[in-house]
Parts: structure tokens; C-alpha cells; sequence
């Protein structure tokens, strides 16, 4: 088993956890190498060296070390299995697959190796991976401007920053090769395969994780006022019942604009550059370290609507 560990996770608290994660894992017995990162984009190089000598990589990280350990994997074909040591600020893909950050949990999980399969989002062909969320618009100016800041406070502030200053930019969308298509106005457009980001923000309540489908969230031209009370609504995923939020669902979304300004995006915080951009979601390619059943009913999550065997059809 690899871990692939980032010093600078959670502004550094990360590494100075891990002595502890490290004893833990060595009193269960468990073998394992440990990599640490030295620069953006260095876990995807770790893992391409380390598919084939370790059938099991894990991350220990932020959401950011997650998307680039799964980049790696799926770069060389999904032929290994994700596991997730989450040790950043939000933690928002752990728990889009329902996974704690206790230390006993995730020494349990990494001594079973029980696995579940998942989907998650190729985007431009390949170039980028992501378990949980994508977007474009506000949400990835604000994870520009958090981008190394290490506290929930810090990224409250920055998004509150955000609504007064960035204002809806012409976006086009296309959903399932000319299925549906928006020309809109809009303040952000989400794509997500997972539940959270931004720190605990619940931006797809109704996103499940192994359907094969993107859920989609356009959330329009709204005014500052409207902007902001919107936000207030993002905790708990009720913003989507606002009239200028509409909600899809497909399998490719391509977006792209006609602004003269550039419009950013990001994929669970990652910046992907400006527009256009190419999203498609891979049905149950990724084979992930699952909590046990007993953690999972212990947390009351072994209903848990993410996971589509839990779902009425």
C-alpha cells in the first residue's frame, strides 16, 4: 500500500498530524511506503510511478490531494484502488462517499480493504479527474482566493467577498450533445458527481454517486440581494429550490462562453483554468476503500441516498 501525503493540507495541521496517523497505522500492523508531495500536481507524477507496485493508493489530504492521487489512477487506467486519509479543511469527498475522518475508522478501513465502485467526472478527455464536484463562476473565484488558507472562517469570508463583487457571466451549456442547452447569465454553473464542497457546502443533496449521471445546477442571473440569501441556503442544498436555480441531469456537459473576460473553473477547489471545458461522467470505474457496515450504521449512513442500491426504483 502507497500513501501519498501532502506537508501543506489544512495549512500544514496535516503534517503535523501525521506522527500520530503513523503510529496508529504501524500498531494495526499494517505495510505500507509513504511519499510526501513537494508541489502542486506531484501526486498525480507518485501515483503514475506507483501503480504497479501497489495495488491500493491512498491520499492524505485535503480534497485537493484526493482529485490528484484519482487523476494518477485514472491516467493509467483504473487498475488500482482509491483510499482516502482525509486531513484538510472541508473533507467534502470523504464524506460524498460517506466516510469519517476518525483515526480508528480509517485504520479499520485500511485493514479490511473493503471496496465499493464508484463514478467520477473525466474532465477534457482526461486531462483532470474528480470524485465530487466541478463548477465555473463564483465558486471557483472564491476557491482562487482560499487556496492555501486553512481555516472555514477564512473561506466564509472570501465567499461573501465574492458575492459582492462578482456579478453573472454569460455562460453556454450543452447536455448530452444538444439534449438540453442553456445560454444564460449565470453566477455559477455546478456539475457534481458528489454531494459537498467548499467546506461542508451541500451544493447536490440529491447527487448519487454510482448512477452514472452528473447533477446539474445553473444557478442564474441573480441580484446581489438574491445572491447572498441564496448562499445562506447552500449548507443544506435548499438554494436549488430557488426560481433562478435550475437542476439537470446528464452524462456530458460542455461549457463554454462568449464573455471577453475569462471565466475560471475548478474541480473540488483545484483551478482548471478558464473556459471551455468538457465534463463527462465514467460510470463505476473507480474502486474506492469503503467503510465497514458497522461504521457506516453507526453514523446512520448505511441509508445513506448517495449510493444508489439504497434508492426505490
Amino acid at each position: 500500500m502507497k500513501i501519498i501525503c501532502n506537508p501543506v493540507s489544512y495549512g500544514g495541521k496535516a503534517r503535523k498530524a501525521w506522527p500520530t496517523v503513523v503510529k496508529a497505522l504501524k500498531d494495526a500492523g499494517l505495510d505500507f511506503e509513504v511519499e510526501w508531495t513537494k508541489e502542486p500536481g506531484d501526486a498525480i507524477r507518485i501515483t503514475k510511478a506507483s501503480v504497479k507496485d501497489h495495488k491500493v493508493i491512498c491520499a492524505y489530504g485535503g480534497d485537493g490531494t484526493i482529485n490528484e492521487v484519482l487523476t494518477g489512477i485514472g491516467q493509467t487506467g483504473f487498475k488500482n484502488t482509491l483510499g482516502m486519509l482525509p486531513a484538510g479543511r472541508g473533507n467534502d469527498n470523504a464524506f460524498s462517499v460517506r466516510q469519517t475522518n476518525h483515526l480508528a475508522d480509517l485504520v479499520d478501513m485500511l485493514v479490511h480493504q473493503e471496496t465499493r465502485t464508484i463514478d467520477c467526472l473525466e474532465i477534457n478527455g482526461g486531462e483532470r479527474y474528480c470524485l465530487g464536484v466541478a463548477g465555473a463562476g463564483i465558486d471557483a473565484v472564491v476557491a482562487e482566493m482560499v487556496l492555501g488558507k486553512s481555516s472555514r472562517l477564512s473561506y466564509n469570508l472570501y465567499l461573501v467577498k465574492g458575492f459582492f463583487t462578482y456579478r453573472p457571466k454569460p455562460m453556454q451549456i450543452d447536455i448530452d450533445d444538444g439534449r438540453i442547452t442553456r445560454n444564460v447569465k449565470a453566477l455559477s454553473i455546478l456539475l457534481c458527481n458528489g454531494q459537498r464542497v467548499g467546506n461542508k457546502k451541500m451544493v447536490a443533496p440529491n447527487a448519487v454517486i454510482d448512477d452514472g449521471l452528473i447533477d446539474i445546477a445553473i444557478i442564474g442571473n441573480t441580484r446581489i440581494l438574491e445572491t447572498l440569501i441564496t448562499s445562506l441556503k447552500l449548507t443544506d442544498g435548499t438554494y436549488i429550490e430557488h426560481p433562478k436555480v435550475e437542476v439537470f441531469r446528464g452524462k456530458k456537459v460542455v461549457i463554454h462562453t462568449t464573455s471577453k473576460k475569462s471565466i475560471p473553473a475548478h474541480a473540488m477547489g483545484e483551478m482548471l483554468g478558464p473556459l471551455p471545458h468538457t465534463f463527462v461522467c465514467l460510470h463505476k470505474v473507480l474502486k474506492i476503500l469503503r467503510m465497514s457496515d458497522t461504521i457506516l450504521k453507526r453514523e446512520g449512513w448505511d441509508k445513506a441516498n448517495v449510493f444508489s442500491e439504497n434508492l426505490e426504483r
